[in-house]
């Protein structure tokens, strides 16, 4: 799966959350936010963070990314 399906499958309804608020920001851009291949990690870090950066996110969604992103490499490799 994607990030961004990944993102939409575990935090899209934890609002209260900064994982939540960046899912949300992410559903919102869903035209434009990079999407990544199946299985593919590589590059596509960077990518997706230079977006969100690009894009103005704050700290807390920079971090929310970070964490999130961890949990999807972990769960890919699952």
């Amino acid at each position: 799966m994607t990030f961004y399906t990944f993102m939409m499958r575990t935090h899209l309804h934890n609002d209260d959350t900064a994982k939540g608020r960046l899912a949300e920001s992410m559903k919102s851009n869903k035209d434009r936010f990079p999407k990544n291949g199946k299985g593919k990690f590589d590059g596509w870090h960077r990518l997706i963070r230079s977006y969100l950066e690009r894009m103005n996110a704050d700290a807390e969604s920079l971090t929310a990314f970070e964490e999130s992103w961890k949990e999807y490499v972990a769960c890919e490799k699952k």
